[in-house]
């Protein structure tokens, strides 16, 4: 086919005579999502060794009856349980050069330096939210409360380490459910991943009505494949189900066969996927059992580092820790394949 000869754009390009399209707009590519740090109430912490105290009703008896102006004996009182998580410092740095401030940026209508507080700000987050829902910390050294010294780091131990009950958990072949009840925590062994079972999930989600103050509040949590394994479960048990896809009633505009509640013996509840979460860990959470305390009044503090080489620098921090109200208000199963 004949074409024109022209002055093209094309010619104008390998003349490198044609201004780059860089679009003035940063695309964070990365998600950002803390479902459970977001969803719990937040508290302050004022000491490295952060305490609250806790106390349970006794047991309900369904013969109470007495004699009018019968005398009464003395009766003891009950006792509350002290609790208490250390301070974790978690942090970041960032340090941005005096030239860099002064080029013309895409996507940076400000200070490159605020826009790199604001990104590593959503970071510091995540990474309290992995810590706080992980089975350990690195390797095998189990996520539990370690008190700070002048050589090692403070820990928060984490929610596995607050869930002590015997129903409350579920491991594999070869696992080890935690025993201790004060986020000190015995060694919690995940063991062999194997098919999530419907009595399995019942017996769990049993032992929280049990302990539960608010079951509304209470949400199933996991991975992206644990909750593919949840939906697989639950498609095929009996009285409880939750579709793997998502229908419309054209009648109503409603959506039915909805994907994000399961159906409980107890009734509906959230299911929510949480990316920082292990592949293998299923978490059966009552939101209103949990606070997450932080030192100094909020949730990330930012000091300047002394300036080296016209380079502006700046120190993250969040000083946070974990206050389990009623560990056992919670379940977890350890290994879904």
């Amino acid at each position: 086919m004949a074409t024109i000869t022209s002055t093209s754009a094309k010619v104008l390009e390998d003349a490198n005579n044609v201004r780059e399209d860089l679009g003035n707009v940063i695309f964070n590519v990365s998600p950002y999502q803390t479902p459970f740090t977001s969803g719990i109430a937040a508290a302050s912490a004022t000491a490295d060794n952060h305490e609250w105290l806790t106390d349970s009703f006794a047991a309900s008896v369904g013969n109470n009856e007495n004699v009018e102006a019968q005398e009464i004996g003395g009766t003891a009182g009950s006792t509350r349980t002290r609790l208490g998580n250390y301070v974790q410092i978690a942090q970041k740095t960032v340090a941005v050069t005096k030239k860099a401030e002064m080029f013309d940026r895409a996507g940076v209508p400000g200070k490159e330096m605020a826009y790199q507080l604001m990104k590593l700000g959503k970071e510091l987050q995540m990474d309290v939210e992995k810590q706080t829902l992980a089975v350990y910390t690195t390797g095998t050294t189990r996520n539990t409360k370690n008190a700070p010294t002048a050589s090692a780091a403070g820990r928060s131990a984490g929610v596995p380490y607050w869930i002590s009950g015997a129903d409350n958990q579920v491991v594999g072949s070869g696992g080890a459910k935690n025993t201790g009840t004060d986020g000190a925590g015995t060694q919690l062994v995940p063991g062999t991943a194997a098919t999530l079972t419907t009595a399995q999930l019942s017996g769990l989600i049993d032992a929280v009505w049990n302990e539960s103050g608010d079951f509304n509040n209470v949400k199933l949590m996991g991975s992206a494949s644990t909750i593919a394994s949840l939906r697989a479960t639950a498609s095929s048990g009996p009285g409880l189900g939750m579709a793997t896809n998502v229908d419309t009633d054209a009648s109503t505009g409603e959506i039915v066969n909805r994907v994000s509640v399961y159906q409980s013996q107890f009734g509906p509840m959230a299911v929510v996927p949480n990316k920082h979460m292990k592949d293998n860990t299923l978490y059966v959470l009552d939101m209103s059992s949990w606070g997450l305390a932080f030192g100094g009044g909020k949730k990330i503090h930012t000091t300047d580092i002394a300036t080296q080489a016209s380079a502006e620098q700046k120190l993250l921090e969040c000083y946070y820790t974990l206050e389990a109200r009623s560990g056992n208000a919670n379940a977890a199963h350890y290994a879904v394949s």
